[in-house]
């Protein structure tokens, strides 16, 4: 079942397109901007449907670490900088959620779900800090991306 799901995840990330068209690399095969920063979504987008379900079968951590290894590796060439430094900075913010998230490795379940349980135990103070992190940086991503 572990293996079934890493699988799923494998397919799914190589199946995301980048921001490239085409095999060539010529600036002429480059799409837009624009082009550029809805690809990035989509890929986030795809990625952090994953990252919510994958935990059912692997720890959160692993849920984590997962997602922040793709969204690290996105093909950032033609998106506007700032789109490339808040998607750094939001990557960052969900490894310090693993503090937490490592005393938790037989948490199973839907990663809200679980987040949910997190956040009234003994760790809700820094969970709360953490997770706003994760959503005050989304919030520059979303900027970025205007």
């Amino acid at each position: 079942m572990k293996h079934k799901a890493q699988m799923i995840f494998l397919m799914a990330t190589l199946s995301i397109s980048s921001c490239k068209k085409g095999r060539s690399s010529t600036h002429s095969d480059f799409v837009s901007k624009e082009e550029c920063i809805k690809g990035i979504l989509k890929q986030d987008d795809s990625l952090g449907k994953l990252r919510n379900v994958s935990c059912k079968q692997v720890s959160l951590s692993k849920s984590i670490a997962d997602y922040t290894k793709e969204i690290g590796q996105f093909d950032y060439s033609n998106c506007p900088e700032a789109l490339s430094k808040a998607f750094k900075t939001h990557k960052a913010a969900w490894n310090e959620m693993m503090v937490i998230t490592n005393k938790y490795p037989d948490l199973r379940g839907e990663m809200h779900d679980l987040f949910d349980q997190i956040e009234i135990g003994s760790d809700s103070t820094q969970f709360r800090i953490l997770l706003k992190n994760i959503w005050d940086t989304w919030a520059d991503v979303e900027t970025a991306s205007k």
